[in-house]
């Protein structure tokens, strides 16, 4: 007689997940990751070995710490990474490109390959950026199923942070730049102030129709982060959003310099009743 109550034989290989593309590039990216770690240390050893303690010897030992703590902060953000989100999700997208770009930037600084403040104004660019994908994110997340004008709203937000985003990238490179004049300021609070109103509305009409309609709240399957990933998001957050407070007030206080500057005569050439040929 055929016991019903049977549990199905299933194979190894059906219960064992499958490396994904993703993991596999992971490992290749952290032994490249590797090699370049050794290859700086065995440069920074030769360096002093070879020479004396002299600047060459410090810009090494410097380069080797830089791509060390650069190597650890990206080792923290693919251990965290239990999803395989990397490549999808815009946050953690972004973090670690600007970690691998940074540790580049920084890099050309020590060396003196570029300007003395070109590596800062490289981080404070970076800075910008994670904090536009923090916003960019929050933004698609109020999509609705279904609902035009939500879904209109939110790609007209995106854009006008990106833009806003995009004309900032002057002040941070080049702030002392000829062409930075007050109408660059007024366009970019122009910008803002539509970015920051069309933003408002879009939070409105999202609470408007899922009151109407609670069913177009949909969960999201297998996106939850995991803890490690969770704690970089709000540790980045966190650190982010102070150069994001202490940016908005320097913006504005650049501004309103710039309108002084504009509005004062100009007492570079004499005026005709001092100049002694009209005497």
């Amino acid at each position: 007689m055929e016991d019903k109550t049977s549990v199905p034989i299933v194979s190894a290989t059906e219960v064992q997940p499958v490396s994904s593309k993703m993991s596999k590039l992971k490992i290749a990216f952290l032994y490249v990751l590797i090699g370049g770690l050794v290859l700086s240390a065995l440069i920074s050893v030769v360096s002093i070995l070879i020479g004396e303690f002299n600047d060459t010897a410090s810009k090494a030992l410097l380069t080797t710490l830089t791509v060390v703590t650069h190597s650890l902060l990206v080792i923290a953000i693919v251990s965290a990474d239990k999803n395989n989100r990397l490549g999808k999700d815009i946050i953690s997208t972004t973090i670690m490109a600007t970690v691998i770009a940074n540790m580049f930037t920084a890099t050309l600084g020590t060396w003196d390959l570029w300007a003395s403040d070109a590596s800062w104004k490289a981080f404070l660019v970076y800075m910008l950026v994670i904090g536009v994908a923090f916003i960019v994110t929050a933004c698609l997340k109020l999509r609705l199923p279904a609902h035009t004008a939500t879904n209109y709203l939110v790609y007209a937000t995106v854009g006008l942070v990106i833009l806003m985003a995009i004309l900032l990238l002057p002040w941070i490179i080049a702030s002392d730049a000829v062409w930075v004049n007050s109408f660059y300021y007024r366009l970019i609070g122009a910008a803002s102030i539509l970015a920051a109103t069309t933003f408002s509305v879009l939070v409105i009409i999202n609470r408007i129709a899922i009151s109407q309609n609670p069913q177009l709240v949909t969960k999201t399957v297998g996106t939850r982060l995991s803890g490690g990933m969770r704690a970089i998001y709000i540790t980045v957050g966190v650190f982010v959003s102070l150069f994001w407070f202490y940016g908005i007030p320097a913006f504005i206080a650049s501004s309103s310099r710039i309108d002084r500057v504009n509005s004062q005569p100009d007492y570079s050439y004499p005026s005709r009743s001092s100049d002694t040929r009209y005497q």
